[in-house]
């Protein structure tokens, strides 16, 4: 970790190297995993205080209906790279090698002339789950199997000091061009707020603008002492303040959910050393910060736990989005975000024209306080019942649902149905499917999903048929609209 000193000399070093007036702005992209949007202090949080990510928010503008559309890790990151629906980038289930189009959104910021990079967790490759779609199948073991090569896997990315995917955040191990295991010198987390800090003091000598993704895996279990700074788990209340529609709590044995809170912490103390410096380096005015996550965490809230549904603590996120001058410090805005928006938002903010394969939408001028593009209802879904495999009906069943400012309606794959007052009711407590005084309102909320279904081109059959759109390597062969290409 960077001394004030070294931070300080860093900075001076930076300054050397003047940028031109009107140049491109810069991007940082942060995004830890599994943070929901309730634990942020601006949003009421209580079990941990974030303020440096709080201070962020007072700095730029908030979006209030940012969601995680499809809660689970790598469909967001499929998402977030491609700006695609996942029925078109395969992004449907974790673990699996999508082709590249050269056309994803790391492409464009280099082909724009950034310095492209990456920095964390990737989770857009198949890795040590390369050699089967069934689960308890055994697979062939790989020397290293979470190192992704150099060229059209890494979607753009020129720097890179990644991973696909493990979960040993006191010892992390991460690769750059060579599948060599390097271990990260410190706690995860910290160890990838130095590489970024390096990164970007390195790209301002450059004179090029950078464009860079920082993708910590905390606070994503395991939430245990070994794998939690002992200083910020020190500092975590005893006493956990829990929502009101958490029921039977039953936690993993030998997890402690005050390690969610303290990598929260974690977190916090990252971004407050991102923040410094970019100001102290002269950058801040011309980087465009990203804050947000890829998806939450229920934690007992429904009686659930981790990801994979369409209640609020799964899907809403936070995001703060920055750029002094130019958005309007401590606003709000309540246009409905996707993962899919990243894409062509970025783009928009840095004058980029968007591939027109993308179908995320560009709200660059909400973010900038006008009137800009905005939708009535955004989709969200579940394709698979396990995580990592094609099933159908198991750990967490398959749903489609959507989101407008006020309401949550869902359908599951058996057929039941959930609607939601989400201002009137935003823990969710009440199904107002049964009971209903205005079924003209469910009417209108089926009808919206079904259009949406068809613009995404998602028939909504069990989640065991997607097998068919991937090898047993885990290889990406369909998609909705047919056979896809290898890039």
């Amino acid at each position: 970790m960077l001394t004030r000193r070294e931070a300080l000399a860093g900075a001076a070093a930076v300054s050397t190297f003047a940028q031109p007036a009107r140049r491109r702005p810069n991007v940082l992209f942060y995004f830890p995993d599994q943070l929901r949007a309730q634990e942020a202090g601006y949003n009421g949080g209580r079990n941990m205080p974030t303020p440096h990510i709080d201070k962020l928010a007072s700095q730029g503008v908030v979006f209030t209906n940012a969601i995680s559309s499809c809660p689970l890790c790598t469909p967001y990151r499929a998402m977030l790279q491609t700006g695609r629906w996942p029925a078109l980038s395969g992004g449907v289930m974790n673990w699996v090698n999508l082709p590249s189009t050269g056309q994803s959104m790391a492409d464009t910021f280099a082909k724009a002339g950034y310095d492209t990079g990456f920095i964390g967790k990737w989770h857009l490759a198949a890795g040590a789950r390369a050699g089967s779609l069934k689960r308890g199948e055994p697979v062939p073991q790989q020397k290293e199997p979470e190192f992704v090569p150099p060229g059209p896997m890494r979607m753009g990315y020129r720097h890179w000091e990644a991973f696909n995917f493990h979960a040993n955040f006191a010892k992390a191990f991460y690769y750059r061009d060579t599948p060599e295991r390097l271990i990260m010198p410190g706690y995860e987390t910290d160890s990838e707020t130095d590489m970024a800090i390096e990164f970007m003091r390195q790209r301002a000598r450059s004179g090029n603008p950078f464009f860079l993704v920082v993708a910590p895996h905390p606070p994503h279990p395991p939430w245990r002492r070994d794998q939690t700074p002992a200083k910020n788990l020190e500092a975590t209340r005893q006493k956990l303040h829990w929502r009101p529609n958490v029921k039977g709590r039953k936690d993993m044995p030998n997890y402690d959910p005050r390690c969610y809170y303290a990598m929260i912490g974690n977190v916090d103390d990252n971004v407050g050393r991102l923040m410094r410096f970019l100001d102290e380096s002269g950058l801040a005015e011309n980087t465009v910060v990203v804050f947000t996550s890829d998806h939450g965490e229920m934690l007992a809230s429904q009686g659930r736990y981790n990801k994979m549904v369409p209640y609020a603590e799964a899907v809403d996120v936070p995001l703060i989005i920055r750029w002094p001058g130019h958005t309007r410090a401590g606003a709000k805005t309540d246009a409905l975000y996707t993962p899919m928006d990243h894409f062509p938002t970025l783009a928009g903010l840095c004058g980029l024209a968007v591939p027109g394969i993308v179908n995320g939408m560009d709200l660059s001028a909400n973010a900038l306080g006008k009137k800009g593009k905005d939708r009535d209802a955004a989709l969200m879904m579940n394709y698979v019942s396990h995580w990592d495999y094609p099933e159908t009906m198991t750990e967490w069943p398959e749903w489609r649902g959507l989101r407008t400012r006020q309401h949550t309606y869902v359908r599951w794959l058996n057929g039941a149905e959930e609607l939601y007052d989400n201002a009137a009711d935003p823990y969710q407590m009440r199904n107002l499917f049964d009971g209903l005084n205005s079924p003209a309102v469910l009417e209108k909320l089926r009808a919206r999903l079904k259009d949406l279904l068809a613009e995404s081109h998602d028939e909504f059959f069990p989640g065991d048929r997607f097998s068919e759109w991937f090898t047993p390597q885990r290889d990406q062969v369909r998609n909705a609209l047919g056979p896809v290409p290898r890039g």
